[in-house]
């Protein structure tokens, strides 16, 4: 089997008008075909991951005044830095101040270090990332679809021998860059409610 990107342009108009009808509400700023998944991601949704992310570096880095301020989140994520130390470094666990130590000690040094999702180059990254996005894989492609995995698995295979991580000339490359063009020229993103600079594209992951 090949792709067919007849079936893949009619599944895929199909399933993001459906989508568009769910989500009239939102702004949506990208579409990504992700491996077989399609994608979407709106203005609303990345600045509540925004949010999420610069709220949780803070919670993660402020100074605890004793262990008791720990919520049980704060005490998973200081779990394995404090077992390593107890391990490697000799950390003394029972002792609450030498532990309290530890955490804000490492603490200080991520703060030191700052928060990549207040940086310009954090924000973009975030916000491109479709590992991130909040409709990631709200439709699939599969084999009714037109999609062939066993190209994509041979893609998959090609671009991690390659020297540069990509396979610009595989048989799913191919067909899906021009199942992108072609979803360009068509209507079906008409019914979203989309930003100037909304785009569509596909994720060339770096293997």
């Amino acid at each position: 089997m090949a792709f067919d990107i007849d079936k893949l342009v009619a599944s895929c108009r199909t399933k993001i008008q459906q989508f568009a009808g769910e989500h009239s509400h939102e702004t949506f700023y990208r579409f990504a075909i992700d491996a077989d998944m399609l994608c979407l991601n709106s203005i609303e949704q990345f600045a509540t991951t925004l949010d999420q992310y610069q709220s949780g570096w803070e919670r993660r880095t402020r100074q605890i005044d004793s262990l008791s301020d720990l919520s049980e989140e704060d005490k998973h994520d200081e779990e394995f830095g404090i077992c390593t130390a107890e391990k490697y470094d000799g950390l003394e666990r029972t002792d609450d101040a030498v532990v309290l130590q530890f955490i804000n000690n490492r603490r200080s040094h991520l703060r030191s270090n700052g928060c990549e999702y207040y940086s310009e180059a954090g924000i973009i990254e975030l916000r491109d990332n479709t590992g991130d996005w909040a409709y990631q894989g709200f439709a699939d492609l599969d084999r009714e679809c037109g999609f062939d995995h066993e190209l994509y698995n041979a893609h998959y295979h090609a671009a991690m021998e390659a020297g540069d991580g990509h396979a610009p000339q595989t048989d799913y490359a191919i067909a899906i860059n021009e199942l992108v063009a072609r979803l360009q020229r068509s209507d079906a993103f008409d019914k979203l409610k989309r930003t100037d600079d909304f785009a569509v594209t596909w994720v060339d992951h770096t293997y």
